[in-house]
């Protein structure tokens, strides 16, 4: 009982780890990269950073959005 436990458990792991990783590809998409300019000043710095957390911010929004989107039909066999 414990094997088949094991194995069910790790096979699940695997199949959600493929179709997390696969969910967060096909829902990637273009992104616009924050520009320091030549001459930065300490603002010009803040908003770099800022831009960049908004963007890690949504892509892992859209990571995990597009991988609960996908994982209901693949469970349901739709």
């Amino acid at each position: 009982m414990r094997k088949t436990l094991a194995r069910t458990t790790a096979a699940t792991a695997i199949a959600l780890g493929a179709l997390t990783a696969t969910a967060g590809v096909a829902s990637a998409g273009t992104v616009d990269v924050p520009e320091v300019p030549s001459n930065p000043t300490g603002a010009d710095y803040v908003n770099a950073w800022n831009e960049s957390g908004a963007h890690l911010g949504a892509g892992a929004a859209g990571l995990v959005s597009s991988a609960w989107a996908g994982a209901i039909p693949s469970i349901l066999g739709a």
